[in-house]
């Protein structure tokens, strides 16, 4: 059997009395929707889609001249280091020619030298005993014509003697004439073009030797900065596809490419519309899709000149592109992803704001009811900016009203 407690009537009294003074019985709850005003910091946040870039990118093409065939293949998502190997392509066609260009290289080296060491210098000194020689005959036959003639003065000689005398000296000066001539027009034209042929072929051949080392050192692609492989879609055999080893690329087809992620950034498109909203300088919060429990700081860096359209939406939307500069990045970003851009368009330091469910609206006019010694009564009110939660005050309140919200 329960044994039954007697409670004095008083006691019941006092029990009633503390608990309608702490609101239990009030009906809704009211005083938990009451908010009262004060003055905070008040910031207004505007999202957009964006996509996440690398402020640094490389493009990986071939500079091979035709096509070539890859033969090895770094993998896509590795990070690699300046002078990393990234693609080998088939180099046996280039190594022959290698070969060859440096056979015909030494050989037109070979030529040059030759001439200008060993067969122009002959071929002078030759001219040169040459007209010596003539010279000495020539003095050797025009004393002998004076002879000739002393003795024909003596009538010791005939007159066709002495004839044929001259004609021998005329020979003689001719032969000399000739070879000068010759030796003349072998110094400055003969042997200077001869050179200019030999060594214009040398250089052509060297030249050539040095294009198809080069197309040999291109057989192998170098990563030209620090990044991480990103294939592209390329059209190869017929297909859209990544490239694949024992594909064959043709010159000036960029099929790779190595975004550095240190210094991301993100482009996203604000409307015409809410362009006053984006402003240089503004701080940004970017969350990647894939990520929503990453948060990176950024400001904005630029905002398009010129309003465009934007693919998949209609035509008559215009949009501006604006640039995000992240200050900060994450291992596990990767260009291209999708992120939640956070910019913000409105900041105020001490701001008097209320909750949205706590104004009213008759004929677009705001107002709020105060609570003024226990009873509520209506302020008409002069709002400001607004983000998701609050309105900003202008006029109406004062710090420390309290306001009902719904």
């Amino acid at each position: 059997m329960r044994r039954r407690v007697a409670v004095p009537v008083s006691l019941f009294a006092i029990l009633l009395l503390i608990l309608l003074g702490s609101g239990m019985f009030r009906s809704g709850g009211r005083e938990k929707n009451v908010f009262e005003v004060r003055p905070a910091p008040f910031e207004v946040w505007t999202v957009y889609d964006g996509s996440l870039e690398s402020r640094v990118q490389k493009d990986i093409m071939s500079v091979m001249g035709g096509s070539a065939a890859v033969m090895e293949l770094a993998p896509e998502g590795a990070q690699v280091r300046e002078g990393d190997v990234l693609v080998r392509f088939d180099s046996s066609q280039a190594e022959r020619d290698v070969l060859k260009l440096e056979r015909d290289y030494a050989a037109a080296k070979a030529e040059y030298e030759s001439l200008s060491k060993a067969k122009l210098p002959l071929e002078l000194r030759d001219l040169e005993a040459r007209l010596g020689d003539a010279r000495v005959t020539r003095a050797s036959e025009a004393r002998y014509l004076e002879d000739c003639r002393q003795l024909r003065g003596e009538m010791l000689i005939s007159e066709q003697e002495v004839k044929q005398q001259e004609i021998k000296v005329e020979a003689a000066n001719a032969q000399v004439d000739n070879l000068e001539f010759q030796l003349d027009l072998t110094r400055k034209y003969l042997h200077p073009s001869a050179l200019e042929r030999a060594e214009a072929a040398m250089v052509a051949a060297e030249q050539e030797l040095t294009l198809a080392r080069k197309q040999l050192d291109n057989c192998t692609v170098k990563a030209p900065a620090d990044g991480m492989v990103v294939y592209r879609p390329v059209h190869v055999g017929g297909e859209y596809r990544t490239v694949r080893v024992g594909d064959t690329l043709y010159r000036n087809l960029p099929f790779m490419a190595l975004p550095d992620m240190s210094k991301p950034l993100v482009q996203c498109n604000v409307p015409e519309s809410e362009l006053s909203l984006v402003r240089v300088g503004s701080d940004a919060q970017v969350v990647p899709v894939a990520y929503p429990d990453l948060k990176l700081r950024g400001k904005v860096e630029s905002v398009g000149s010129m309003a465009q359209s934007v693919v998949g939406r209609p035509d008559w939307q215009r949009y501006f592109r604006v640039t995000i500069g992240l200050v900060e990045s994450d291992a596990r970003l990767r260009s291209g992803m999708s992120v939640r851009a956070h910019i913000l368009s409105y900041a105020a330091l001490d701001a008097m704001a209320i909750p949205r469910t706590a104004v009213r609206w008759e004929n677009d006019r705001p107002s709020c009811e105060v609570i003024r010694v226990g009873r509520k009564i209506r302020r008409d009110l002069q709002l400001g900016t607004a983000n998701e939660q609050f309105f900003e005050v202008l006029k109406g309140l004062e710090p420390g009203e309290r306001v009902v919200s719904r």
